[in-house]
């Protein structure tokens, strides 16, 4: 995924989103946990807003947030749990990666709450991961250290087990399909 993120992440600059990689990801994700379908426009929406550009390049980058879904929904039905949160990779600095890792998490927070997933009604290990992403939200970049290293990588695996089976206890286990 770190070879998707910078691309990307310059293709949204250049159109002016209102969201970098990591945050288009998140919501992503979100939208990607019901099983309410929803239009790429209502995606699009969100993460562009009214103020990007429409040209060439706005199109560059709608096809790229289309191949993104499609990647991702993959990932995430995938038997193999290949899902990874859409981050800078490791040649970023820390402090960068965990703010970015923040942002993920809020957006996904956001691409639950527009999907009206009912949150008290899904099973405990889900509720706790959903609790667990708002304190992650609310993360604060620590300094560069080799613990600090190892907590993030620590957290990235945590969040990237947490999404995959968050998205199995909404659209497949609890309701019964599967929605490839």
């Amino acid at each position: 995924m770190e070879e998707i993120y910078q691309p990307l992440n310059k293709s949204l600059q250049l159109v002016g989103a209102i969201m970098d990689a990591a945050e288009t990801h998140g919501i992503l994700c979100g939208l990607l946990c019901s099983l309410r379908q929803f239009e790429n426009e209502e995606w699009l929406k969100h993460v562009l807003g009214q103020t990007a550009v429409e040209d060439g390049l706005a199109t560059e980058c709608e096809q790229q947030l289309s191949l993104l879904k499609n990647y991702t929904q993959a990932q995430l039905n995938s038997p193999q749990c290949e899902f990874k949160p859409l981050l800078p990779g490791d040649d970023i600095p820390l402090a960068e990666r965990i703010q970015a890792l923040g942002g993920w998490c809020e957006s996904v927070l956001f691409g639950l709450a527009l999907t009206g997933v009912e949150i008290e009604n899904l099973p405990k290990n889900s509720r706790e991961f959903i609790d667990d992403l708002v304190s992650i939200s609310r993360i604060a970049p620590p300094d560069e250290t080799d613990d600090n290293e190892e907590n993030y990588m620590q957290l990235f695996e945590y969040i990237r087990i947490g999404m995959i089976n968050l998205y199995e206890e909404v659209t497949l286990q609890e309701y019964g399909q599967d929605r490839i």
